[in-house]
């Protein structure tokens, strides 16, 4: 019985640690996303660029939908075309909530 309990905890531990580096690769993933969207258009949403929109207070559902025609093909930019295309619903979310309001939601 305590063989079995010893991997048991040992399986626990191991599922722990997965999880863990999975939050963080997630963690990871979204700020390399975010820093590529801060990169044009500013950490606030706004930038001194004319031919670039400020972001910053935007309506987030109308970002969203923004983003998913651009990812669509329905609206074109060379640069946002592709970079939409690299985006999950979640993360358009996340994006457009985070240039709303100017900060991480949950």
């Amino acid at each position: 019985m305590s063989v079995l309990k010893n991997k048991i905890a040992a399986l626990i531990v191991i599922s722990a640690s997965l999880v863990g580096f999975s939050s963080q690769a997630v963690a990871e993933d979204y700020q390399r996303l975010l820093n590529m969207c801060i990169a044009c258009h500013g950490v606030d949403g706004s930038n001194e660029f004319d031919s670039i929109p400020n972001l910053k207070g935007q309506n987030a559902a109308y970002m969203v939908v923004q983003l998913k025609n651009f990812k669509a093909d329905t609206r074109q930019d060379k640069t946002m075309s592709k970079v939409a295309k690299l985006l999950t619903e979640k993360q358009m979310q996340a994006m457009a909530e985070y240039f709303n309001t100017g900060k991480e939601q949950d």
